[in-house]
């Protein structure tokens, strides 16, 4: 995935503050919800449901210009609008972005309120699609907040929002049904996928996902994912992976050289071993001859 060419200063987004979070509309399509009471409900979320659980707050608000320093959250007919704008993972100042595409999601019969939800919590936590948590089998399970619950969603103000897993579904020694691990209690033990959701898995070496559903597995395979969260996220995984396995051919290769090296010298002081040193001349002489390889 393409990324915006930015400074490191302009990167360092998430310095000891708590975000205000943009909502921009450049979707043709329409949304099928007033986008200023869409913000206001996400908003109740956050602080009433949100926040209590996980403890980051934002503050979100409409605008058609966010500001330098705002994240934002994008809406865009499909992924070739978000390509010809030119929005990427981050915004020309390095800002965490989140994309709602408005056509696709209505085509995959979802509802534009619950994928911005789902698009905001999760950038909230994770806004560099980086953190992974280690289950008890040793995966690597991507740190997403809606993914294994997908399409389980609750209103508020009668407008649809997502449901969201809890910090215990990434602990892996609770006991099943012993602790809260999703907002709707949907979920009874951690790590686990809802039948209407999926969750991005790596052991390492390679990415994949893991599905609650064949019905969910057939309906991924019909979305259009380009440009999506979790395709940036499984690439950033795919070229560490890929770096990993090169640094360890390098290193491979290194000992193997070296070990040749080694190999080289030992035989060949092994094919002419040195001529032992001629006797002093004199007894008194306590200095070798000149040349001690040179014999008379």
């Amino acid at each position: 995935m393409a990324r915006t060419s930015i400074s490191v200063k302009a990167a360092a987004f998430n310095q000891g503050r708590f975000p205000t979070v943009a909502f921009i509309n450049k979707a043709t399509t329409p949304l099928g919800v007033n986008l200023d009471k869409l913000v206001s409900a996400l908003q109740k979320q956050l602080d009433q449901h949100f926040v209590p659980v996980w403890g980051y707050p934002a503050k979100l608000h409409v605008t058609a210009e966010p500001e330098a320093d705002e994240w934002q959250i994008v809406f865009l007919d499909d992924a070739d609008a978000a390509n010809a704008l030119g929005y990427h993972d981050i915004t020309k100042d390095g800002q965490p972005i989140s994309k709602v595409f408005v056509k696709t999601t209505l085509a995959a019969n979802q509802r534009v309120s619950t994928t911005a939800s789902h698009e905001l919590l999760e950038m909230l936590i994770d806004p560099a699609a980086q953190l992974w948590a280690q289950n008890g089998d040793g995966k690597l399970y991507a740190y997403e907040m809606c993914d294994a619950v997908e399409s389980e969603e609750y209103e508020i103000d009668g407008i649809a929002v997502s449901n969201f897993v809890h910090p215990s579904f990434f602990e892996s020694w609770h006991l099943p049904r012993s602790v809260q691990f999703d907002h709707l209690k949907k979920v009874t033990r951690p790590f686990e996928t809802l039948p209407n959701g999926y969750q991005i898995v790596t052991d390492g070496k390679s990415v994949q996902e893991v599905f609650g559903s064949e019905n969910k597995l057939l309906d991924f395979q019909r979305e259009v994912r380009a440009m999506h969260r979790s395709e940036y996220r499984k690439h950033l995984m795919e070229v560490k992976a890929a770096s990993q396995a090169q640094a360890r051919d390098s290193n491979h290769a290194a000992v193997l050289y070296h070990a040749g090296q080694f190999l080289t010298a030992l035989a060949l002081t092994k094919k002419k071993s040195p001529e032992p040193l001629p006797p002093f001349t004199t007894p008194w002489d306590t200095d070798p001859p000149p040349d001690p390889w040179r014999f008379p």
